[in-house]
C-alpha cells in the first residue's frame, strides 16, 4: 500500500469503528492469510478491502478506483492471472502501465486513468478476436 491508501485505510477502518484486532483479522482475510499488516497488502488485495470498508460506512468507490477496477477486470477476463491462482498479476498489469503511460496503475493521474482503460478496452477487443 501507498502511503496516500494506508490513511484512506485507517480512516475507513476509523468510520466503521473497528478494533485494532478486527483490523488485523480483516487485513488477514483479505490477503488470503499473507499478513496481518495494511502496509504488506497488495494492490488486487487493497481494492478489494477498500471496497469493503466504503461499502460498510456507505462512501461510494471513486471515478478512479472504479475505472483501477475495470482494468483489473479486463485483465481477470484476459486471464492475466498469477500462476495456478485465480489473482490477477498486477505486475503483469503495472508493466503493461509503465509501458504505456510511465507510471503503473496506482500512480496514473485521472486524465491518464481515462486513456488507459480505453486502450485496455482494445486490448481486451484484441484479445477477444484472438479466441
Amino acid at each position: 500500500m501507498t502511503k496516500d491508501q494506508i490513511k484512506k485505510a485507517r480512516t475507513l477502518l476509523a468510520k466503521a469503528g473497528l478494533t485494532e484486532e478486527n483490523k488485523k483479522d480483516l487485513v488477514f482475510s483479505f490477503s488470503d492469510g499473507q499478513t496481518d499488516s495494511l502496509t504488506a497488502m497488495g494492490y488486487e488485495d487493497t481494492q478489494l478491502l477498500f471496497a469493503h470498508l466504503e461499502q460498510l460506512v456507505g462512501q461510494p468507490p471513486s471515478e478512479a478506483d472504479k475505472m483501477k477496477r475495470k482494468i483489473i477486470s479486463l485483465a481477470h477476463e484476459m486471464h492475466w492471472e498469477k500462476p495456478g491462482t485465480t489473482k490477477v498479476d498486477m505486475k503483469r498489469v503495472n508493466d503493461w502501465c509503465e509501458s504505456m503511460f510511465s507510471a503503473p496503475l496506482d500512480g496514473l493521474f485521472y486524465l491518464d486513468l481515462v486513456k488507459a482503460v480505453s486502450a485496455f478496452n482494445q486490448v481486451y477487443t484484441k484479445y477477444l478476436k484472438g479466441i
